[in-house]
C-alpha cells in the first residue's frame, strides 16, 4: 500500500502564493496574510501585482497604503472621491509619487475633478494600460483642451481593451477618436448623439461589446443612410425609453449580434414581431435578455397581460431558442405591465406584493416563485406596509427558504403604521445572514413604527458581513430624537459605514465605542452649532479625520483613533470646496 505525502508548506514555489494573492484584495494580503508567519512575510514582500481599490477603505489604512506600498508594485488602481471618502484623490496626489506608478494596467477614477485628472495623467506612465474608467465630478472649462488631448491619447494606446466613460456628453462628442482603436469593450453613461455613436463605431473595428447606460442616440431615427457595424456582437441598453420601431432601426446596424440585453420602458415587445425581426435581421442572436415596463395611458388589465404573453408561446421561443419569458401586472409606483426574460436580467428589483396573482409565463414548468427567476437579484427595494404583508399567505410566511435568497443589499421603506407580522414577512423575503448593505427609510419615524425599526436593526446582528447601515427619515427627523439613545445601543457592531440622525454627543460616544470597525460615519444634523460640537469631538478623539457637510448631513471619514485626548490636536481637514463654518 503506497502512502502519498504532501510536500511541506515551506517548499511550495513562491509563484503559487503570488497566484493566490492575485485573487485577493490588497488589505487582506498586507494586513492579514503578511502577519501570519515569516514565510508569508517574505512572500508578501516580493509580491508585485497589487490591486489597490480605495473605494471603501478606512482613512488610516488609506494613509498606510500610500506610504508603504511601492508604486511600481501596483498594477491596478481605483480612486474614489465621494461623500464617504472626502477629498481622497487630493490626499492621494499629495501622499505618493505619481511618476513611480509605471506598471499600471487598470485605472479607475470615480468622482475626480478635471484639474486632478490633468495633474495625474500628466505624471503617470500609462504604457501598460489595458483598462480605463472615468467619472468626472467637477468640470473646468479652462482645462477642456488638455482633458480632450489626454483622453485621445489614452484611446490610442495599443494595449487598451476596456474603457468606461461617465462624463458629459459634449466632452465625449469633442474627443478626437483615433482611427482603428484596439478597444473591445466600451461602456458609456451619457446621452450621446448619433454622430458621436457613428464616430465611435467607425473608429473601433475591434469593438465587440457596447454597454449604453442611458437611452439610444436620438438622431438615428431621422437619417436615411444605412450603416453596418458587424464587429459588434454584444449590446446592452440599461435605460431604454424608445418605441419598438426606433429600437429596430438601431439593431439593423448590428447584423452579427450574438448577445442582446434591454432594460427600460415604453418599448412594446411583441413575441411574433420580435421573432420575425430576429429571423430576418439577427440570425446569430443566441442570448436575448430583457426587462421592460410597458406603460399605457389607459389602465392595463389581465386580458392585456394574457395577450402579451401569448405572443411568446410558440416553438420559436420555447423550443428552438429556449427563451423563457414572463409578464406580470405592476401597480406600484405606477401601473404597468412588466415583461421580462427568465432569469431576470437585472440585479435590482422592487418588490411587488400583488404580482404573484398576475404572473404569466410561456413556460409550462416554472411557477411564479421558482428560484431560477430571481437568482440574479442581489438588491431589493422593499416597501414595508400593511398591504404588502397582508398579501402573503401563512404558507409563504412560514417558509424556511427566503424568496430572494441572493439579496445582499436591502432598501426598506417603513410605513408610518406597520403590522405585527412585518418582521416575519421580512425574514420570509430575504436571507438576513447574507446582507451587506441595509437602508431603513421612513417618511417619519414615530411611536407607531419605531418598534419595527428597532426589531429590524436588532436582527441585523445575524448579518455577519454587514458593512453599511443607513437609518433615514425624510421628514420630521426630530420625532426620532427621543429614541436615538436606544437605537445607538443596538447598532450592529460589525458595520464600517453608518448613517443616522444625531442630536447629542453621548450618542456618538456610544456608537464610537460599540462599532470598532467604523471607517465612515454620517450624522443627519439640523443645528449648525451641534455640527461644530461634532467636529470638536472628532478632533479630540481621532487624528487626521476628514469632514464634509452637505445638505444637512455631516460626513466624517474617520482617521486614526486616539487612546488619550491630546491638548494640541490637529484640526479636521475640510474639503477644498467646503467652508469651515
Amino acid at each position: 500500500m503506497s502512502h502519498t505525502t504532501n510536500p511541506p508548506f515551506e517548499t511550495l514555489p513562491v509563484e503559487i502564493f503570488h497566484r493566490i494573492f492575485d485573487n485577493l484584495d490588497a488589505q487582506t494580503i498586507v494586513y492579514s496574510i503578511r502577519s501570519v508567519c515569516r514565510l508569508f512575510q517574505r512572500t508578501v514582500n516580493t509580491y508585485n501585482r497589487y490591486n489597490l481599490d480605495f473605494k471603501s477603505i478606512s482613512k488610516s489604512n488609506f494613509h498606510r497604503f500610500c506610504h508603504s506600498i511601492n508604486p511600481q508594485n501596483v498594477i491596478s488602481l481605483r480612486l474614489c472621491d465621494d461623500e464617504q471618502t472626502s477629498n481622497q484623490i487630493g490626499l492621494f496626489m499629495s501622499s505618493v509619487r505619481l511618476r513611480q506608478f509605471s506598471r499600471l494596467h487598470s485605472i479607475s477614477f470615480l468622482g475626480i475633478t478635471e484639474f486632478q485628472l490633468n495633474m495625474i495623467l500628466k505624471r503617470m506612465q500609462l504604457n501598460c494600460l489595458t483598462s480605463f474608467s472615468l467619472n468626472i465630478q467637477q468640470y473646468d472649462s479652462r482645462r477642456r483642451k488638455t482633458t480632450l488631448k489626454f483622453l485621445s491619447s489614452i484611446l490610442a494606446h495599443p494595449r487598451l481593451r476596456k474603457i468606461e466613460l461617465n462624463i458629459k456628453s459634449d466632452l465625449i462628442y469633442n474627443i478626437s477618436w483615433p482611427t482603428n482603436t484596439k478597444i473591445v469593450h466600451l461602456t458609456i453613461d451619457s446621452d450621446i448623439s448619433f454622430d458621436t455613436m457613428l464616430t465611435i463605431l467607425s473608429c473601433s473595428s475591434q469593438l465587440h461589446t457596447l454597454v449604453l447606460k442611458q437611452n439610444l442616440p436620438r438622431r438615428m431615427y431621422t437619417t436615411k443612410q444605412t450603416f453596418s457595424f458587424p464587429q459588434l456582437t454584444a449590446l446592452t441598453i440599461e435605460n431604454l425609453n424608445d418605441t419598438i420601431d426606433q429600437l429596430e432601426s438601431f439593431l439593423l446596424c448590428l447584423p452579427l449580434l450574438i448577445d442582446l440585453k434591454l432594460i427600460g420602458q415604453n418599448c412594446d415587445l411583441d413575441g411574433k414581431r420580435c421573432q420575425q425581426f430576429i429571423q430576418m435581421n439577427l440570425p446569430y442572436l443566441n442570448n436575448f435578455q430583457f426587462f421592460i415596463d410597458i406603460i399605457k395611458s389607459n389602465l392595463q388589465t389581465r386580458n392585456d397581460l394574457e395577450q402579451i404573453i401569448e405572443s411568446f408561446r410558440n416553438p420559436f421561443w420555447t423550443e428552438y431558442k429556449k427563451w423563457l419569458v414572463a409578464a406580470q401586472l405592476k401597480s406600484d409606483p405606477s401601473p404597468c405591465i412588466q415583461i421580462y426574460s427568465i432569469p431576470i436580467c437585472k440585479s435590482v428589483l422592487r418588490y411587488e406584493s400583488n404580482s404573484y396573482n398576475s404572473y404569466r409565463s410561456n413556460s409550462t414548468i416554472l411557477s411564479s416563485n421558482d428560484p431560477l427567476i430571481i437568482k440574479n437579484i442581489n438588491e431589493l427595494i422593499l416597501p414595508l406596509k400593511s398591504s404588502t404583508c397582508r398579501i402573503m399567505n401563512e404558507d409563504e410566511l412560514a417558509t424556511d427558504t427566503p424568496r430572494y435568497f441572493n439579496v445582499t443589499k436591502l432598501d426598506v421603506t417603513i410605513d408610518r403604521r406597520t403590522i405585527l407580522d412585518s418582521l416575519k414577512f421580512l425574514t420570509s423575503v430575504i436571507d438576513v445572514s447574507k446582507l451587506v448593505e441595509v437602508k431603513l427609510e421612513s417618511f417619519c419615524f414615530n411611536k407607531d413604527n419605531k418598534t419595527m425599526l428597532f426589531e429590524i436593526v436588532s436582527i441585523l446582528d445575524q448579518a455577519r458581513s454587514l458593512s453599511s447601515l443607513v437609518v433615514h427619515s425624510s421628514y420630521c427627523k426630530y420625532e426620532l430624537y427621543p429614541y436615538l439613545s436606544r437605537l445607538c445601543a443596538i447598532i450592529p457592531r460589525q458595520i464600517k459605514h453608518l448613517r443616522m440622525p444625531a442630536n447629542e454627543l453621548n450618542q456618538i460616544e456610544v456608537i464610537f465605542e460599540r462599532c470598532q470597525n467604523l471607517s465612515v460615519i454620517q450624522f443627519e444634523i439640523t443645528r449648525t452649532k451641534f455640527s461644530l460640537e461634532v467636529i470638536n469631538w472628532f478632533n479630540q478623539h481621532t487624528a487626521d479625520s476628514a469632514f464634509r457637510r452637505h445638505v444637512g448631513c455631516d460626513t466624517i471619514w474617520i482617521g486614526t483613533k486616539k487612546n488619550l485626548i491630546k491638548e494640541n490636536h490637529k484640526r479636521i481637514k475640510l474639503d477644498e470646496n467646503q467652508s469651515d463654518y
